[in-house]
């Protein structure tokens, strides 16, 4: 397993946000998480990225606890995109660089280069390269922290909402180039969705929250009109269409 979760535990405070979380992931695999607001998805995250530390379990990623790895360790291994992208005076190509900072030991290396550049050419992203971010959209950004993410040279991404605040083209052309990576990258993805039609088109199997525990995980059979009512308190159909399935909301 890429990533193991067994029986992580965290508070805000005295206010429980994740109880008994376990879970775990495959090499090349996309793992969606799936929950009402407040429910702790991005506290999840945030727990596996040694931003927070949980006050119980363990998290492994490759076979290594991360608790008793230093952050450049981590972030040798784990890449995180958050919701929102910060702006600054960088260029595309200074700021997809940074993701080499973990690597870098004295100054950057030609290797640094050669990999930022192979990533650049991969993702397509030649015309964004020497643009100041500060001057880009919400699409560029996300395009921008995925390769940064991806130069890190991670097993693992951790993806919060990215497709949070995007048009429905930029939300394919996103999530197409994280399948991209995941299949040609030899990485691992555990990304959080609101909407689940979008996460039953581009995830290999799900992990659904209730109340601050794991409600259930699998493939797509766990998306089912029960699970979801019991999850979001809405009624829906799931309905066959070519390729998979979509979830249709219904009058109650």
């Amino acid at each position: 397993m890429i990533l193991d979760i067994n029986g992580v535990e965290f508070n805000y405070k005295s206010r429980e946000v994740l109880n008994e979380i376990s879970f775990s992931v495959r090499p090349n695999e996309i793992l969606t998480i799936l929950g009402p607001n407040g429910v702790g998805k991005t506290t999840l995250l945030k727990c596996i990225n040694r931003i927070h530390n949980p006050r119980a379990g363990s998290i492994m990623v490759e076979d290594q606890d991360i608790m008793k790895l230093s952050l450049p360790e981590v972030a040798k291994k784990v890449g995180y995109v958050p919701q929102h992208c910060e702006k600054g005076r960088l260029t595309a190509y200074d700021a997809i660089l940074l993701g080499r900072r973990p690597h870098i030991v004295w100054s950057t290396s030609e290797k640094d280069i050669r990999i930022v550049d192979a990533v650049i050419k991969r993702l397509k992203m030649e015309d964004l390269a020497m643009r100041y971010i500060d001057q880009m959209s919400g699409g560029e950004l996300q395009k921008i922290s995925i390769a940064r993410s991806i130069v890190q040279e991670p097993k693992l991404l951790l993806l919060d909402e990215p497709t949070s605040s995007l048009d429905l083209r930029n939300q394919q052309e996103i999530l197409k180039i994280i399948c991209e990576v995941v299949k040609g990258h030899n990485v691992s993805a555990v990304m959080t969705l609101h909407d689940i039609n979008t996460a039953l088109r581009f995830s290999d199997r799900f992990l659904m929250l209730k109340d601050n525990r794991v409600f259930a995980a699998g493939g797509s059979e766990i998306i089912n009109p029960e699970n979801i009512r019991a999850v979001y308190g809405v009624s829906v159909a799931v309905e066959s269409v070519t390729g998979g399935s979509v979830v249709v909301p219904i009058a109650d």
